[in-house]
């Protein structure tokens, strides 16, 4: 058994395995899939595969309107989290978060306004 302890992951080959190994599809629709932990009965949404996105695991609070679930903020810290950032301000007009490693703008800035998701 493999603990999830954050609440979002990107879908890459050893989050794929520890689905298949140890969730069960519950429903699909509208672009996502429902997933139950059969250890713990946490829900969790996967978003389908696409070429052209970056697939997203995602713990959810609730089963209720769970293709509906917003989880904008945690893509971001996701995003974040990932690339790290600098001490240097984001080069976004009036915005005084630091940007990303290896960038000159914040991680909103670089999801909202670039598409940047990894």
């Amino acid at each position: 058994m493999t603990e999830l302890t954050d609440k979002i992951y990107y879908a890459d080959k050893n989050i794929l395995e520890i689905i298949e190994s140890e969730f069960e599809l519950v429903d699909q629709k509208n672009w996502y899939r429902l997933y139950r932990n059969i250890t713990d009965n946490s829900f969790w949404r996967l978003d389908e595969w696409d070429k052209y996105q970056e697939q997203f695991f995602v713990r959810l609070e609730s089963t209720d309107n769970w293709t509906e679930y917003d989880d904008q903020n945690l893509r971001i810290e996701l995003l974040k989290k990932n690339r790290g950032t600098t001490d240097h301000k984001c080069t976004w007009k009036d915005c005084d978060k630091n940007a990303l490693t290896e960038m000159a703008i914040c991680e909103f800035h670089a999801y909202t306004e670039m598409g940047l998701r990894k």
